[in-house]
């Protein structure tokens, strides 16, 4: 995986959620991610394809969740609805097509899907075990984040 594509993603991620929700995070690592992804309680998905192919997880605890979707839709939303998952959708949707663009920018051809939200605690997400992938946590001030960065040249 080129490493100039992990920026990209970090700087989007950080973009989107200071615009979309108001929401100052901070990138607290970078990791190689083995096998099963573990992730938070809710997740947006997006599949990527083109000059490269894979796919971007944002997975979020559910307080920071609603916390995001209460900001972008300026209401106190205190549980997991459907508006918060259409909001989590969205921030994926937000970020990757902003690291999209940038990347076309620089030459690179990419398509994106729609984003798929999944939900549960603990749930776990598979990927193609020929895919490495780069594991981004992030920390807020309504607890931490992971973006995990999956794409083959």
């Amino acid at each position: 995986m080129d490493v100039s594509y992990i920026n990209t993603f970090i700087d989007s991620t950080l973009r989107t959620l200071g615009m979309m929700a108001g929401i100052q995070a901070e990138r607290s690592g970078l990791s190689v991610k083995e096998g099963l992804i573990t992730t938070y309680d809710i997740s947006s998905i997006i599949s990527l394809t083109g000059d490269a192919r894979g796919s971007v997880i944002i997975s979020v605890p559910e307080v920071l969740a609603c916390r995001i979707a209460s900001n972008m839709l300026m209401e106190e939303i205190g549980s997991m609805t459907p508006a918060v998952q259409d909001a989590i959708g969205e921030v994926g949707n937000i970020v990757v097509g902003d690291a999209r663009r940038q990347l076309m920018q620089e030459g690179f051809h990419l398509n994106i899907s729609i984003p798929t939200v999944v939900m549960g605690k603990g749930h776990e997400i598979c990927r193609p075990g020929d895919v490495p992938c780069i594991a981004i946590p992030f920390s807020t001030d309504f607890g931490d984040f992971e973006v995990n960065v999956g794409l083959l040249d």
